[in-house]
């Protein structure tokens, strides 16, 4: 992490993100699916038919900056794929090199099921009593952009790109900002009420 990247002094407590086209470059519905074999040496893996799926470049990079630098921020997945198995198989085979340890092992929580993403951020908000408004969500499709009215941080990404590190920077950054100017107004409500 370069100092032009220095990591805010607000974290949100749970990072989403979406799969296809924004941690790896597929669709997982579109692949013919398990047994996936995995190639240690490129960290990617194959569907049955031999087609390769890998994630994008600096997915691997952002998860081990959260991990190391943000202990206090959980990561989970919300995704609307018809395949939930496929996404879970894929999951557990592909790694975070920095890491040591697979996809599936760095995430806390899973919503993964076709839905609406508002029902994804409802279950998560109850199951890990975190506040929407704590979350950030990155996700390739902008009519999700709905969680929004939860309160949920929503960041949308470019499918050709998946989450970039300067977005990702982005992202937190707005939300120190956000959150600092939440708290500001929140203590001048409670000082004006004390006059």
């Amino acid at each position: 992490m370069t100092r032009t990247q220095q990591l805010p002094e607000r974290h949100p407590k749970l990072i989403v993100f979406d799969l296809d086209y924004t941690l790896w470059e597929e669709w997982i519905d579109s692949t013919s699916g398990p047994p996936f074999s995995y190639d240690k040496t490129k960290n990617v893996i194959y569907d049955r038919s031999g087609y390769e799926m890998h994630l994008f470049k600096t997915t691997t990079a952002i998860f081990a900056l959260i991990h190391n630098s943000m202990p206090n921020t959980k990561i989970a997945i919300a995704s609307r794929t018809h395949t939930p198995d496929w996404a879970y198989a894929a999951l557990k085979l592909l790694r975070i090199p920095e890491l040591k340890m697979t996809m599936h092992a760095a995430i806390e929580r899973f919503e993964i099921y076709p839905s609406s993403k508002i029902k994804h951020f409802e279950a998560l908000r109850r199951k890990t009593g975190i506040d929407c408004s704590e979350m950030i969500f990155f996700d390739d499709e902008w009519r999700n952009n709905e969680v929004r009215t939860l309160g949920v941080h929503f960041h949308h990404v470019d499918s050709r790109k998946g989450v970039t590190m300067q977005q990702f920077m982005d992202a937190l950054n707005k939300y120190d900002r956000d959150s600092r100017y939440v708290q500001t107004k929140l203590d001048f409500s409670k000082h004006t009420s004390q006059q």
